[in-house]
C-alpha cells in the first residue's frame, strides 16, 4: 500500500499511488512501433559470419538511424530555407462563409415595421424570415520591402550549412564509431583465440606436474601452483567471450542488427597499415577537414544575422495591401413589407492600398534582443578557436599514438616471441628434471602477459590509425614491411605434448 504524507498545511495526509498504479494509467492506449527504412533489406547470415571492416562501414552508413536522422534534419533545413526565399511572393487569403439564415420577431407596438417607402403604419404581431446568404473575402498582401527578408535567408543558408556539416560530421562519427568496434571485436576474438591456447598449455603442464608427483619427484605444491594459473588463465578466457559478446553487440547496434551473435570478423588483428605524412602536414589537412570548425563559424554568421532580424522591427515594412469584400444573399431580408419575391441583393467592397509598418518605441527591447545575439556571435568566436585548439591537439595526440604506437607493437611482438621460447625452454628442462615448477610458472605468467599487451598495443594502434584519419582527412598506407617485421607471434603459443599426464 503506498504510504501516506503530511500535506503542506499539515491538515490532511496525502496517498501517493504506488509505481504499479502510475505504470498502469497508459495501458491500453495506442502506440507506435518503431518501423525499419524502407532501404534497409535484411544482411545476409553469411555476410555478417564473415564481415570485413569496408563492408561494415558501408553497411553501418547506409543502416544506422543517427546518420538518416542527421539527414532528415538537413532537409528540414532545406525546407525552412525555402519558406525564407517564400516570403518575397504575396500572400492570398481567401475566407469563404455561406448558410441560412433565419429571424423571427414580434412586435407590440404601431409602426415598428414602417420605415423608408412603407407606408405601413399598423401594429404587427408577428414577423418570420429565411434566406440564404454567403459572405467572401479575398486579401492580397505583398511586402514590397521588409527588412526582416534578407537576414533571414541568409540566417536560413547558415542554418542549411551548418545541418550539412552536421551530416557530414554524423557520417564521419559513424564510420569511425564502426571501425573501432570491429578492431575490438578482432581484439576480443584474438583474446579467446589466445586464452585458449594459453589454457591448454596449462592443462599440458598441470598434466606433467600430477605425473611427476605420481612418479614423486616432485610434490603436490606444484599441482597447486599449476592449478592457479590454470585457473587465471580460465579467468581470462570467460572475460575474452564476455568482451567479445559486448563488441558483437555494440558492432550489431552500429549496423542496426538485431543478429549480434552471428557476427564475426573475415579477418585477425593484423596492423591496418602505417602513417606515412608528417605531423604539419597532417595538422594543416586537419583544418581545411574537420566541420566542427565550419560549424562554429556558422554559429558566429547565425547570430549575426538573427540580430539583423531584431533590429528590422524599427525599419518600415512597405506592403500592397488588396481586398475585396462581397455579400450575396437570395431572400428577402428586410423587415416587414412590402414582401419581394426572388428577392437576391450583392454587395461589392474593393480596397487597394500601400501600408507602412513600424516599431516606433517598445522601450529598447528589440535592441536589447539584437545586442544578445552578437554576443552569442562573440561567444561563436571564442567557441571557434577553442575547436580550432581542439583539432590541433587531436591531430597532435593520435599522431603521437601511431608513431609510438608502431614502435610498441614491434617491442610487444617481440616480447611475445620471447616469452614463447621462454615457455617452451623450462617446460622441456621441467620434464627432464631440471629447473623448478617457479620457474615454469614465471614463464607461463610472462607468456600471458605478453600475448596481452600484444594484442592490446595492436589494438591500440589500429585504433590510433582509424582516429587520426578521422581526425585529418588523410589516410594510413599499408605496410608490409611492418607485418613482415611483426609475423605472426601468436601462432607460437602452443606447447608440444610433453608427457602423458597421469589419471588419479
Amino acid at each position: 500500500m503506498a504510504a501516506p504524507l503530511l500535506s503542506a498545511w499539515g491538515a490532511e495526509p496525502i496517498t501517493l499511488p504506488s509505481g504499479k498504479e502510475v505504470e498502469g494509467l497508459g495501458a491500453g492506449w495506442p502506440a507506435r512501433q518503431a518501423t525499419a527504412f524502407l532501404d534497409a533489406a535484411p544482411i545476409p547470415a553469411e555476410l555478417l559470419q564473415n564481415l570485413d571492416m569496408a563492408t561494415a562501414v558501408r553497411l553501418a552508413n547506409q543502416r544506422n538511424p543517427v546518420v538518416r536522422q542527421n539527414f532528415d534534419d538537413l532537409l528540414v533545413t532545406q525546407n525552412s530555407l525555402g519558406a525564407a526565399y517564400a516570403t518575397w511572393w504575396p500572400v492570398i487569403n481567401v475566407d469563404l462563409n455561406g448558410g441560412l439564415y433565419g429571424e423571427t420577431a414580434y412586435y407590440n407596438y404601431q409602426g415598428a415595421v414602417s420605415g423608408v417607402g412603407n407606408p405601413y403604419g399598423g401594429t404587427a404581431t408577428a414577423f418570420n424570415g429565411s434566406y440564404f446568404q454567403s459572405l467572401s473575402q479575398f486579401d492580397v498582401t505583398w511586402n514590397l520591402f521588409d527588412p526582416a527578408r534578407t537576414p533571414a535567408i541568409w540566417k536560413n543558408k547558415y542554418l542549411v550549412r551548418q545541418a550539412v556539416d552536421s551530416y557530414v560530421i554524423a557520417r564521419r562519427d559513424n564510420r569511425l564509431r564502426t571501425q573501432q568496434a570491429f578492431i575490438e571485436l578482432q581484439r576480443a576474438m584474438a583474446r579467446i583465440e589466445t586464452s585458449r591456447e594459453l589454457v591448454s598449455n596449462d592443462k599440458r603442464l598441470l598434466g606433467l606436474a600430477q605425473a611427476r608427483v605420481a612418479l614423486g619427484v616432485s610434490s603436490k605444491l606444484e599441482i597447486a601452483k599449476q592449478t592457479t594459473v590454470l585457473k587465471t588463465d580460465e579467468v581470462n578466457l570467460a572475460n575474452s567471450v564476455i568482451d567479445s559478446e559486448v563488441a558483437q553487440a555494440d558492432l550489431a547496434e552500429l549496423l542496426s542488427e538485431s543478429r549480434a551473435s552471428i557476427l564475426r570478423p573475415s579477418n585477425q588483428l593484423v596492423p591496418l597499415g602505417s602513417w606515412t605524412s608528417g605531423l604539419d602536414e597532417t595538422i594543416q589537412a586537419a583544418m581545411q577537414y574537420r566541420k566542427v570548425i565550419e560549424q562554429q563559424l556558422m554559429n558566429v554568421e547565425i547570430n549575426q544575422a538573427q540580430a539583423q532580424i531584431d533590429l528590422s522591427v524599427y525599419r518600415p515594412t512597405v506592403a500592397l495591401v488588396n481586398s475585396l469584400y462581397w455579400t450575396k444573399g437570395v431572400g428577402y431580408t428586410a423587415v416587414g413589407p412590402p414582401w419581394v419575391a426572388d428577392a437576391q441583393s450583392d454587395l461589392w467592397n474593393g480596397s487597394s492600398l500601400l501600408q507602412l509598418t513600424f516599431r516606433g518605441f517598445d522601450g529598447g527591447q528589440a535592441r536589447m534582443t539584437a545586442q544578445a545575439s552578437m554576443k552569442r556571435a562573440k561567444a561563436a568566436e571564442a567557441a571557434t578557436l577553442q575547436a580550432v585548439n581542439q583539432v590541433r591537439r587531436d591531430v597532435q595526440a593520435y599522431y603521437a599514438q601511431v608513431v609510438q604506437g608502431r614502435e610498441a607493437v614491434l617491442l610487444a611482438s617481440q616480447r611475445t616471441n620471447a616469452a614463447s621460447s621462454a615457455l617452451r625452454l623450462q617446460s622441456v628442462r621441467f620434464s627432464a628434471g631440471y629447473g623448478t615448477i617457479t620457474d615454469v610458472v614465471q614463464a607461463q605468467q610472462d607468456l600471458t602477459q605478453a600475448v596481452a599487451d600484444y594484442i592490446a598495443q595492436l589494438a591500440d594502434y589500429n585504433v590510433s590509425l582509424v582516429s587520426l584519419a578521422r581526425s585529418s582527412g588523410m589516410t594510413y598506407e599499408p605496410d608490409p614491411q611492418l607485418e613482415k617485421q611483426l609475423g605472426n607471434p601468436l601462432s607460437r603459443l602452443r606447447l608440444p605434448s610433453l608427457t602423458r599426464p597421469v589419471v588419479n
